[in-house]
């Protein structure tokens, strides 16, 4: 959405006083100065004059059970089905906490912005619960690298905390967000990952939610989430 556009739908001012603003200096996206014409997403932080301005809306908070092969995204153009279709809702809304194309499980999906900030940002260190299903039986010493952190692309991963279920099923839960995260540790370590299913974001759990399914949040755990 155009800047002018959203300050205007905010109900501070016209598109044209927007614009005015803007070229003022008094506009500030992300604390970094607006410039005329630049886009905003729902998740950037707008202010005038040092206040920030929101859109007036109703909020709207999910839990979805994503299922495989559906995207984390608001569109595709190979026309792949996208998580938020499967949202009964006239709300244009966003995925938080993104899952890969083949991974199911827990998706926060919201039409409030601020959500981005308390459950992607690192520094909030919010634990993301998997289960995760491997090709072969997992070693002792393995189990000890990941909960130390191992090298992928490049960098070490920060410390996972790590159960053994089964011989091939392992619970681990990390608070990074890096692209194919828990599959690469995995990798590195001579595993493939045949399943994977995030069970629990922060103090947030699927419960008895089957795939495909979702529900919304509760008061107090939209409350958890906004207290991050």
């Amino acid at each position: 959405m155009r800047l002018n556009k959203f300050i205007a739908e905010t109900g501070f001012c016209s598109r044209r006083k927007a614009d005015e603003l803007i070229n003022e200096g008094r506009v500030s996206v992300n604390k970094q100065e607006a410039i005329i014409g630049m886009d905003v997403k729902p998740e950037d932080v707008v202010r005038i004059d040092g206040e920030r301005v929101r859109l007036n809306t109703k909020y709207e908070y999910y839990i979805l059970n994503k299922p495989k092969r559906v995207l984390c995204s608001n569109e595709d153009k190979f026309g792949r089905k996208l998580a938020i279709d499967l949202i009964k809702s006239r709300a244009r809304l966003f995925t938080y906490g993104r899952l890969d194309f083949m991974t199911e499980g827990l998706i926060i999906i919201s039409n409030d912005g601020d959500i981005y900030n308390h459950v992607m940002h690192p520094r909030k260190k919010l634990y993301k619960s998997y289960i995760a299903k491997i090709s072969r039986d997992i070693e002792e010493k393995d189990i000890e690298a990941l909960k130390h952190g191992v090298v992928i692309d490049g960098r070490r991963t920060a410390p996972a905390k790590v159960k053994k279920l089964d011989r091939r099923e392992i619970r681990i839960a990390i608070f990074e967000g890096k692209n194919r995260q828990i599959r690469k540790m995995f990798e590195t370590l001579g595993y493939t990952v045949e399943a994977l299913k995030r069970v629990k974001v922060g103090e947030l759990t699927l419960g008895h939610l089957g795939v495909g399914e979702y529900r919304a949040l509760t008061e107090d755990e939209i409350k958890y989430l906004k207290g991050l």
